[in-house]
């Protein structure tokens, strides 16, 4: 099903005892994905987990113009817990293929974050599986969840972003919807600042000076893609029954943190924790002080599978 598959190991000295792999696959439009394997130190000859060496399985979902390999600091902390981690770098971000920063439609990454489940599920038998998802990730996190909650043992989201329209003029919106249409690739919505990210200025010029992020203004129709999952997402809440970590900046300008609300008024978990960090911004595994947060996930995830 994902046709080709090429795969570098490369063993970070920087990161203790973490082993980082990157493959790439193909999708079933042949678009070439690129994603991040993150694991622990295992015990056989290689110093490769087996599988008894692991916990459990986390995808992690990235957000709009950036890339997984920005989340290997938070991959790390997950792999001394024992989880083996998965990034995938979305089409047309990081190292994927094609249009740069171009999603018309969430379902077609819903599709190719499937694929990657098909293929890395079957390594680890009967191991749980949870998604950490953020920003245009958490569309894509909760799409993929609600079209496969069986499959799905727990679920974290940080900036989410189901309502991410009503920080914009109704207007403006609908405008933009009726352009979309017409011309989905053409970039017209104006890119906020990066210091909306976070409060760290370390993070603000890590941003600017990646080349793998986007920089450029958003693409119509990826906006548009955004807004139809946030209101498709918006009416299907109440189906979500899996535990849920929902987190968000109290300063986040972003994304507002009405979605985070809406989550825990409207979602019929049993298990549902919402937390609201008063001062910080978009990116809160990036703020001064992710060390506690990516540890409060981390033992989240630990509670969860």
């Amino acid at each position: 099903m994902c046709g080709r598959i090429k795969s570098n190991i490369n063993f970070n000295a920087e990161m203790g005892d973490m082993i980082t792999n990157e493959h790439t696959f193909q999708n079933n439009e042949g678009i070439s994905l690129f994603y991040h394997e993150w694991l622990p130190d295992g015990d056989d000859i290689r110093g490769l987990p087996t599988n008894d060496d692991i916990r459990a399985i986390v995808f992690v979902v990235h957000g709009h113009g950036e890339h997984s390999g920005r989340y290997t600091h938070v991959a790390q902390s997950f792999t001394e817990a024992g989880f083996a981690c998965y990034g995938i770098d979305h089409r047309g971000h990081g190292k994927s293929a094609g249009d740069r920063a171009y999603i018309p439609d969430m379902e077609l990454a819903v599709a190719d974050l499937r694929l990657l489940y098909d293929k890395i599920t079957p390594q680890y038998p009967d191991k749980p599986v949870l998604i950490f998802g953020h920003s245009m990730g958490t569309l894509i996190s909760l799409l993929f969840t609600l079209r496969y909650q069986s499959d799905v043992t727990a679920l974290v989201l940080t900036g989410v972003a189901i309502t991410g329209e009503e920080s914009q003029p109704a207007l403006l919106v609908s405008s933009l919807m009726f352009v979309a249409s017409l011309m989905p690739k053409l970039t017209l919505s104006p890119p906020s600042s990066a210091t909306v990210l976070s409060t760290d200025p370390d993070i603000i010029g890590q941003w600017e000076n990646d080349p793998l992020n986007w920089h450029g203004m958003w693409r119509l129709g990826t906006s548009k893609a955004m807004i139809l999952a946030g209101r498709t997402l918006r009416e299907r809440i109440q189906e979500l029954t899996l535990p849920l970590l929902v987190m968000h900046g109290g300063a986040d300008e972003l994304t507002p943190s009405s979605g985070a609300t809406l989550i825990e008024q409207q979602a019929k978990s049993a298990d549902i924790t919402v937390k609201i960090y008063d001062g910080l911004r978009h990116e809160l595994v990036n703020e001064v002080g992710k060390e506690d947060i990516i540890q409060d996930i981390t033992d989240w995830l630990v509670a969860h599978s």
